[in-house]
């Protein structure tokens, strides 16, 4: 099955500009769906930063998100054991499988990588799950320029999976790299912020310009990286509780946390949340008027076990 990468490596690939990509989709007939969030990445420097960033070894298994033309694929299944990609516009995929018709180590799965905002395709996970049993030693590694329509929610649901990344390389919108990279007491910090900021360690690479994608986006981009911390992650325990009371808590960021917290416990009137949440600032020691917004993601681990009573 694997391939001779080495042969692939040394052949120059097809060109992504913005000529190249209009004389091609004009041949085939494409047109831009711009509700899929389309915006090819032009310049071929900031396609090799974003592999290279990545740092791939040869046993990793890679997944794609909006494999595109398969520019991002080409390069990333020249050094990766194997590439699950995933492509929702058929044209596109088939623009892919001719680009990669000779890497037999990329699984092409068409359709929509998510079955709804919560959950994976099951077929996408079918895949990287056998992908992972053929290289069991290797990383799982999400290698990607995400469309900018399905970017949270493939971050979100990959760091909630039994096993998720090992890394994450990817473009977002900035606001978004920003968001998931963004410190307690921030403009930025929210509750995906805390999701990912208690799982992992995030570093915003370098930020992009409209001008490097076809079409131009309306705002900056940014490519960043994402390296689970098993041992963090593994603290916080019950990992859908942990989403569920983040979300909960953040959509009153604003609001001094105790009402945040009586309203979830059951109210004001109630004894038990009244316990309930005095235990939860005993634990921590927090200032009376803190905010979720205020609050590191650690600490939104610990803050979550004391509030449920966790020993």
């Amino acid at each position: 099955m694997m391939h001779d990468h080495d042969s692939a490596a040394t052949t120059p690939p097809p060109r992504q500009t913005t000529a190249y990509l209009k004389e091609l989709f004009k041949q085939v007939g494409f047109t831009i769906d711009a509700r899929r969030g389309q915006n090819f990445l032009v310049d071929l420097n900031l396609v090799d930063l974003l592999v290279r960033t990545a740092a791939l070894e040869p046993g990793d298994v890679v997944l794609e998100v909006g494999t595109g033309t398969g520019v991002v694929t080409e390069r990333t299944s020249a050094v990766a054991a194997r590439v699950v990609a995933a492509e929702i516009d058929p044209r596109l995929a088939q623009l892919a499988r001719e680009r990669l018709v000779d890497r037999d180590n990329v699984v092409l799965v068409e359709g929509d990588a998510l079955a709804s905002k919560h959950r994976f395709a099951p077929a996408l996970l079918d895949a990287v799950a056998a992908a992972l049993a053929a290289s069991p030693r290797g990383r799982l590694l999400l290698v990607s320029n995400l469309p900018y329509c399905v970017a949270t929610p493939v971050i979100s649901n990959l760091l909630a999976l039994p096993r998720p990344f090992d890394a994450a390389v990817v473009t977002v919108q900035r606001e978004m790299a920003e968001r998931m990279t963004a410190t307690a007491g921030t403009s930025a910090y929210n509750a995906l912020s805390v999701w990912v900021g208690a799982q992992c360690r995030g570093e915003l690479v370098r930020v992009l310009p409209p001008s490097v994608f076809w079409p131009r986006p309306k705002v900056e981009s940014a490519i960043v990286r994402l390296d689970l911390e098993p041992a963090r992650r593994a603290a916080i325990g019950d990992l859908h509780r942990f989403h569920d009371f983040v979300r909960d808590i953040f959509c009153h960021r604003r609001k001094v946390l105790r009402g945040v917290l009586l309203r979830l416990a059951g109210g004001k009137k109630a004894e038990a949340a009244q316990a309930a949440v005095e235990r939860t600032y005993a634990a921590l020691g927090l200032p009376a008027n803190v905010r979720a917004e205020e609050i590191p993601p650690d600490d939104f681990v610990r803050l979550t076990k004391a509030f449920y009573g966790d020993d």
